[in-house]
């Protein structure tokens, strides 16, 4: 479905590109972050050290477009005016959900102003000119508005609201919102509930 791609965009304020593996630090100081600790990818395990956050960025490297990708595959948010590197982008195939999902991470000292929205926009105008994707999904846990703000800035429509059910306690689990994104170039019609009158049969 999608094989990680190399990636040089630009927009008005951002840059958004490969990591490398001098930008460990940055990424490490990304991962840490109060804002973004309980929302890491699952590639770099939760207490990762610097050693663990460069391997990772080099694993990276190694799988774009040879479609042997595991778990996510990340991508810097640089600011341009300074060329710092204040967030993260996220692709990947949504493992349960065999969809294409974005993802975003952003410093909490750069939250509220519109960079997370700008660098996503960026991101999947890019990815529905370059694959023949119909839409693009986001999942977040309920409890993280600002993440829901900033899906429908960029775009993204609230598709259903959902619960994991967890077959092997048997048991229900955290709820979570469920995104998408259409292709404006899709031919699909009926996106949403309600998009196309169904009297017998779709019109």
């Amino acid at each position: 479905m999608w094989e990680g791609i190399e990636m040089y965009l630009e927009t008005e304020r951002l840059i958004i590109r490969d990591f490398v593996l001098e930008d460990a630090d940055a990424l490490e100081k990304i991962k840490y972050d109060k804002q973004v600790m309980d929302f890491v990818p699952s590639l770099i395990k939760r207490d990762a050290t610097i050693d663990d956050i460069r391997e990772a960025i080099m694993y990276y490297d190694s799988v774009k477009g040879t479609g042997k990708y595991e778990e996510e595959i990340l991508y810097a948010v640089v600011l341009k005016e300074c060329l710092t590197i204040i967030g993260v982008i996220t692709l990947s195939d949504a493992k349960f959900l065999n969809e294409p999902q974005v993802g975003w991470m952003m410093r909490g000292e750069y939250g509220r102003k519109g960079y997370a929205s700008e660098a996503a926009n960026a991101v999947t105008d890019y990815l529905f000119t370059t694959h023949p994707y119909d839409y693009l999904i986001v999942v977040m846990d309920i409890d993280n508005p600002a993440s829901y703000q900033t899906a429908l800035k960029c775009g993204f429509n609230l598709f259903e609201k959902r619960t994991v059910y967890d077959y092997k306690y048997g048991r229900y689990c955290d709820d979570y919102y469920y995104f998408r994104k259409y292709n404006p170039n899709s031919k699909t019609r009926c996106r949403f509930y309600g998009d196309v009158e169904y009297n017998g049969r779709h019109s």
